[in-house]
């Protein structure tokens, strides 16, 4: 390859670079919020179960009924977090108030999690017998991805 050859080809090799870079796609992409992390992998196995139009309604219904209550318990689960963090930040943290604060903090998450799991076999009594397979089969997967294929 000659010397003009080179430069031409570092140009445009430059140009694409720069082209990708102000498209965006280099950028990081962006972090689900506190009310859409966990709920990724169900929603995206409830869209490959192919739900019929009754069938998304009355799963919106269902999240809808359910909303408040979840955020209320996400609300109330982060003001725990926070006070357990406020406790072992003290400069002579209390082990009383450092394990009480924790012990809030484990209900809390408890209470989170069984409200979840009702929401979930809620939205789950909607689907066929089919769909329910293909749920489970595509929530396995995103598991064993997550745990590194090992799981």
């Amino acid at each position: 390859m000659n010397l003009k050859a080179l430069k031409w080809a570092a140009c445009a090799a430059a140009i694409v670079i720069a082209g990708v870079a102000a498209s965006g796609a280099l950028a990081e992409p962006q972090r689900p919020t506190a009310g859409q992390r966990g709920a990724g992998p169900f929603r995206a196995a409830l869209a490959k179960a192919g739900l019929s139009a009754e069938q998304r309604e009355r799963i919106w219904e269902i999240m809808s009924a359910e909303r408040p209550s979840l955020e209320a318990l996400r609300g109330k689960r982060l003001t725990s977090k926070a006070e357990l963090e406020a406790a072992l930040q003290a400069p002579n943290p209390d082990p009383t108030a450092v394990g009480n604060a924790l012990l809030k903090t484990r209900a809390d998450r408890q209470a989170l999690r069984a409200e979840m799991k009702k929401v979930r076999e809620q939205t789950v009594s909607v689907l066929t017998t089919g769909q329910r397979t293909i749920l489970d089969g595509y929530l396995a997967g995103a598991q064993a991805s997550r745990r590194g294929g090992n799981g």
